[in-house]
């Protein structure tokens, strides 16, 4: 090759390589900043949690029934009182010096009254940037067995990061009193969407407790969630001997039970809705700690299935 031509190659070649290169150390970049923790004390949380960590167990979930049924009882929307305690006393046992997570206020506002959605996140792994959430309502006032449930959940993952970040949130649902758009879950929803958040799936902690062993758990949501409905009830017999049932229901259908899998699928992230129910009785609530625990334990291997794909 002549002096000329190599001269001329290599004024075309070395800014073409040096834009490759950029380009590439860019995207490269981009793709480690979503792997690695924005919090550079992110390790020392996860192991300080880890500390907390603890099974599912009874003893667990009676002090919080306990606390549930009888101090704040009165946790209703209707109780603005109530609410407020109900949000400080989660806030609290989800937080650093309880179970050990950095617990988020998310803040809405509807007529009159500002509420706020409690966010306890666990950051993922390889998968961090894809999102399981594991959501109950703190404000209704019923027997206490879906957040007891879910408090139990949260201290067994407590410091274990899984391949996708789990976060674990209570909504002010508000139903019937708030329209749709103005419930806790859609409004939670709406904000991770306008994010840009990969929301992967939703599980809707609504009824759970049961007095027995007869009773089986009814897994239910719209279309988009198929493949989720069945791997949650597939999942739940790895930990559990209870029956189960459920399947894709009618976005009608959904939107009707005014829970949070409503909220999180108006906002078109799939959800799914979990509740237990007696043959005879219906939806029924936590008397019997064993009974719990169990059901606890299998929502625990969906949440492990669904975080770990």
């Amino acid at each position: 090759m002549k002096e000329g031509a190599v001269i001329r190659f290599l004024l075309v070649a070395l800014p073409a390589g040096l834009l490759v290169l950029g380009v590439g150390a860019v995207f490269y970049s981009q793709i480690q900043a979503q792997k690695e923790p924005a919090d550079p004390n992110e390790k020392v949380r996860l192991e300080a949690a880890g500390l907390q960590q603890r099974p599912v167990g009874e003893e667990d979930l009676s002090r919080s029934l306990s606390i549930l049924t009888t101090r704040l009882a009165d946790r209703g929307f209707a109780n603005p009182a109530g609410l407020e305690k109900t949000a400080f006393w989660l806030e609290s046992t989800l937080g650093g010096g309880n179970i050990g997570y950095l617990v988020e206020r998310h803040g809405f506002e509807v007529p009159g009254r500002e509420l706020r959605n409690l966010v306890a996140e666990l950051p993922g792994g390889e998968r961090r940037d894809e999102i399981i959430v594991v959501g109950v309502s703190y404000d209704a006032a019923e027997g206490g067995g879906e957040l007891a449930s879910f408090l139990a959940l949260a201290r067994a993952f407590a410091g274990e990061s899984q391949d996708r970040t789990l976060r674990f949130v209570a909504f002010v649902n508000g139903a019937p009193a708030l329209a749709a758009e103005a419930r806790g879950g859609y409004q939670y929803a709406m904000r991770c969407r306008s994010r840009g958040e990969k929301v992967v799936a939703m599980l809707s902690l609504e009824t759970i407790g049961g007095s027995g062993r007869e009773n089986r758990l009814d897994f239910s949501g719209d279309e988009s969630t198929r493949y989720f409905v069945d791997s949650a009830k597939g999942a739940f017999t790895r930990g559990s001997s209870r029956p189960v049932s459920g399947g894709v229901v009618s976005a009608e259908t959904l939107a009707m039970t005014e829970r949070n899998a409503a909220g999180f699928a108006l906002a078109g992230i799939p959800a799914v809705r979990v509740v237990e129910t007696s043959s005879t009785m219906g939806p029924v609530h936590a008397t019997d700690l064993k009974s719990l625990a169990e059901v606890t334990r299998g929502l625990e291997q969906i949440v492990r299935a669904w975080a770990n794909p």
